[in-house]
């Protein structure tokens, strides 16, 4: 049951430039020197009506939240008690002092006269929290004060277009398709009445192409975007652009692998078809070196940010994976291939950029571990039936696994591993398999190679 009764806030008042505080507390008091224009108020106080001591002031630095360099009200807190005398004069009370021993600072809600009656009101939260605050040692709910319109127009600064674009690119790592940064920036509801403005996804595009390349600032060099070809609806952050990749073909390719032509086309042909491939090679056909210039000259640049190697370990740990209600694979351990290897983290980046492709490589899939990643390579190589048909663009949530079309796996295995004949027939149930012989048994291949087969070697 709810307590009727008000509670008090009451100045500390000073006597000839001196607080009273201490003094109050001491001899177990409370004396109004300031106004009689309180004197009726005071006599409403009584026996057992809780009393709080407060000392109110505005304050700049050194507040737990953002004002934005506007000075704030605070009231805080000396002493709470209980009263145990009115002596009915209009100024002095006797009260049972507590002295509170930590800082206790409320903010916003204050009063500055010498004395403040709060009527319990569960209709008034407010005045509800500064009496949860000042007598039950609740925190105050500075965010829900903060929201309250007169505060929220005082202390919370409008933020831009520009800002919020800003901002949403650096956290998707400079670059984000358009539609995505649209998306992240109305979920954030940063931007005031972003939900009341029916343009406000044609805003966001505005300050992009007038802060961007495509417009005429771009010759003064204080654009603030980019976008990334003339066709793209890509969108980077100048500041966090990326350095020029070096160009890289497949005439290169051949010649740093020394592959024969009809091999490299052998395994390109089979990737774009199936999206998906295994590579099986003895020791000295080419490893990671190899595979990540097979990715490199399929996208006809160095482009480390489109390629990402994960070399598995002989005791990589396998994730439990579980279905969610639309059957799409969820995982619940964080020691997962594809945990540890960064792919949820690297599908996103592809599904954000489309028009891109992207290369995911797993090397050394040998005998060790395959039995405990072996579900995991059944779903990403089977993904054919787990990517819903609306999710081409559209970005994973939570820990669902959606495999955009741009994302191609190519998995290398050791074909001198005799363990794994026992299982081969099964896996060519799942998985394109192109076998790749050494480098060393290629007719090209000289006194002068040498150099080059220890490096493919390795």
């Amino acid at each position: 049951m709810m307590d009727n009764r008000p509670s008090w806030f009451v100045s500390v008042c000073y006597d000839g430039g001196e607080e009273q505080t201490s003094r109050f507390i001491r001899e177990g008091f409370w004396e109004n020197y300031y106004s009689e224009k309180s004197g009726d108020l005071i006599k409403e106080i009584k026996i057992g009506d809780r009393i709080a001591l407060k000392a109110t002031h505005n304050k700049k630095n050194k507040v737990p939240f953002n004002t934005n360099g506007k000075i704030v009200s605070v009231m805080e807190i000396k002493a709470i008690g209980i009263v145990t005398r009115n002596y009915y004069d209009g100024k002095k009370i006797a009260v049972n002092w507590t002295k509170v021993e930590r800082l206790k600072e409320w903010y916003f809600f204050t009063f500055i006269r010498s004395i403040w009656k709060i009527k319990p009101n569960p209709k008034n939260w407010m005045s509800k929290e500064l009496i949860d605050f000042t007598f039950n040692n609740m925190p105050q709910d500075i965010n829900r004060f903060r929201n309250e319109p007169y505060w929220k127009k005082r202390f919370m600064k409008d933020v831009t277009y520009t800002e919020e674009i800003i901002t949403v690119l650096k956290q998707l790592d400079g670059e984000a398709h358009l539609s995505y940064i649209q998306e992240e920036i109305r979920k954030r509801k940063k931007i005031k009445d972003i939900e009341k403005n029916p343009n406000w996804r044609a805003e966001i595009r505005f300050t992009l192409q007038k802060q961007s390349s495509d417009s005429k600032s771009f010759a003064n060099g204080d654009d603030l975007f980019y976008r990334k070809s003339f066709a793209s609806e890509v969108w980077g952050l100048r500041e966090m652009s990326k350095k020029p990749v070096q160009a890289y073909s497949k005439d290169m390719f051949l010649a740093e692998t020394l592959m024969e032509g009809e091999k490299y086309d052998e395994i390109c042909s089979a990737l774009k078809e199936e999206k998906r491939l295994i590579i099986k090679r003895v020791p000295g056909a080419g490893k990671k070196f190899m595979a990540k210039r097979l990715a490199y000259s399929l996208l006809q640049e160095k482009d480390e940010e489109r390629v990402l190697l994960f070399k598995l370990s002989h005791n990589q740990v396998g994730g439990d994976c579980v279905k969610n209600s639309n059957n799409i694979p969820r995982y619940q351990k964080c020691d997962s291939l594809l945990d540890e290897s960064g792919f949820m983290a690297f599908c996103q980046k592809a599904i954000t950029d489309h028009r891109n492709d992207y290369y995911f490589i797993i090397d050394e899939i040998n005998r060790e571990n395959l039995n405990t990643i072996l579900v995991d390579l059944l779903l990403l190589f089977k993904r054919d039936k787990m990517v819903p048909r609306d999710s081409k663009n559209k970005p994973k949530r939570d820990r669902n696994l959606w495999i955009p079309e741009n994302l191609y796996i190519i998995g290398m295995m050791d074909m001198g591993d005799l363990c794994l004949r026992l299982i081969d027939e099964k896996l060519k149930q799942y998985f394109r398999f192109v076998e790749l012989e050494p480098a060393f048994g290629i007719i090209k291949f000289s006194k002068n190679n040498k150099q080059m087969a220890e490096r493919l070697s390795r």
